[in-house]
């Protein structure tokens, strides 16, 4: 058993025992579900900032730039320009109506049928990006254990199932603390490593440390160092789709506005996304640094496994921290989306919907019931998923559209119910079609990343009904009851 591998043993026996010491927080569903909005500033900014360390943080930008080089830094620069636009401009919004799910709140903004299509659309969104995390985390056990990358993902996907079934988003708050004391000190850790340490000691590299003697072993291996090397070497196409992604998606995003609903006061809510947005914004510097190193060395052919190959091909003792800094990147962000997806499946589907009779008791119980089912279902899709981060957008895309409503919402008197659902209905199909080809190749034919392309599609069809529609006697009956006082200035 490796170095590596019995630090990773040891600290998932510790985050599993912290996950059962939340279990007594637990006494209604508004415990599970929000924490009993009693987190403060520190539990909510460091939850929030380990999900955009997670898998596609990590794992995922490793893999861009083993392909495509350091442009893939704009991820999380864009990551952090989404996050700070949610503190300052929406945050306070969600907290001070006590909603649970991002759909719970167009309701209140439109109608219902708005609500229907928006919970619908959530957990399509969510249990894909639930794959795509558990994906990354079983990448990550493969290099670390040698295990087949199809085994390893559904393990992770079943461990993380039960992990989180314990005590709901106080499970995920218990453990964020220690999360991102890892994740702050095992990354930046194996990066210098790696950088001043492993990279002098490539043939190739001319005995240079830093990004000098990564350039000399990357033109050593017959790649081109300046491409590479270049923060826009994804061209300007992608680094415009990561931003969209990140400031679209950001403040519609489930997972990282649960934190928010859970929050003690609309000041936490407000202010924890901002201190957020500046712990993550150097991530993608080093794991992609780490993934170009992998390929210098030859480490490995396989892009998913590029940042497990590197931290399993340095010091042992540098390389096992620097693993249980991605594993607690890759749990909490698989945690915090996986609650995501359930929480609206439980709340918005299944009692609002479906259900409306449901008690509280019960409700804990369907949350917990979902948490099972969504989680065991993404981890046999996991074990067939293709480029992560690639695959990512098309969920970015779509909370992109839901946070077009949200804003229009707010801001445009004239937003109405019959443009939200027609512009998140849009950007569903527009998406599917793209991301598929569906019937044709669109980023071929229309030379758009996916996120432009849905940003579009659901901003025209937004506005364009909104000019066209008209508010009657029909539409202000159908608004919830505490906003019908709109109707007024809308007619």
């Amino acid at each position: 058993m490796s170095i590596q591998f019995m630090i990773l043993i040891i600290y998932f026996l510790f985050i599993v025992f912290l996950g059962l010491l939340a279990v007594r927080k637990v006494k209604g569903s508004e415990d599970l579900l929000v924490a009993g909005r009693k987190l403060g500033i520190m539990f909510v900014s460091v939850s929030i900032a380990a999900e955009y360390m997670g898998g596609l943080g990590t794992i995922g930008t490793a893999e861009v730039a083993f392909n495509q080089g350091m442009g893939v830094i704009w991820y999380h620069i864009a990551s952090s320009c989404g996050l700070m636009l949610f503190g300052f401009s929406f945050a306070h919004y969600y907290r001070k109506y006590n909603v649970i799910t991002v759909p719970e709140y167009l309701y209140y903004l439109y109608d219902i049928k708005t609500w229907k299509i928006a919970s619908v659309l959530n957990v399509i969104g969510y249990w894909f990006f639930t794959v795509i995390q558990m994906t990354a985390l079983g990448s990550l056990i493969s290099s670390v254990t040698g295990l087949n990358l199809q085994l390893s993902v559904l393990i992770c996907g079943l461990a993380m199932t039960i992990y989180l079934l314990a005590a709901g988003m106080w499970s995920v708050a218990f453990t964020s603390v220690a999360f991102m004391f890892t994740i702050g000190t095992g990354i930046p850790v194996a990066f210098w490593w790696v950088m001043q340490k492993e990279i002098p000691l490539l043939s190739t590299s001319a005995g240079m440390a830093g990004y000098t003697g990564l350039a000399n072993a990357l033109n050593g291996a017959s790649l081109d160092a300046i491409t590479l090397l270049s923060p826009f070497s994804l061209g300007g196409m992608a680094v415009l789709g990561y931003f969209l992604g990140g400031v679209l998606g950001i403040p519609a995003a489930q997972a990282t506005i649960n934190y928010s609903f859970g929050a003690r006061n609309w000041k936490v809510a407000r202010l924890a996304p901002v201190l957020a947005a500046i712990l993550i914004l150097p991530l993608s510097i080093w794991t992609g640094s780490m993934g170009l190193y992998a390929r210098a060395a030859g480490l490995t052919d396989n892009p998913k496994l590029a940042l497990g190959a590197t931290l399993m091909n340095i010091h042992p003792v540098i390389g096992g921290i620097g693993i249980a800094g991605i594993f607690a990147a890759l749990i909490s962000t698989v945690a915090g989306i996986l609650f995501g997806c359930a929480s609206i499946m439980a709340k918005d589907i299944w009692q609002r919907w479906l259900h409306p009779d449901t008690d509280d008791h019960y409700l804990s119980r369907w949350t917990r019931l979902w948490i099972l089912i969504i989680g065991i279902s993404s981890a046999f899709g996991a074990m067939s998923l293709p480029k992560i981060l690639h695959q990512a957008f098309f969920v970015y895309s779509i909370r992109g559209a839901l946070m077009i409503c949200v804003a229009f919402g707010i801001w445009w008197k004239r937003a109405h119910p019959d443009a939200a659902f027609w512009a998140l209905t849009v950007a569903l199909i527009g998406g599917i079609m793209y991301q598929f080809n569906l019937p044709i190749n669109f980023q071929t034919y229309f030379k758009l990343h996916i996120s432009v392309w849905c940003a579009l599609l659901s901003l025209i069809t937004f506005i364009v009904i909104s000019m066209r529609s008209q508010w009657t006697i029909q539409t202000s009956n159908e608004l919830p009851p505490f906003l019908k006082f709109r109707k007024g200035r809308r007619q």
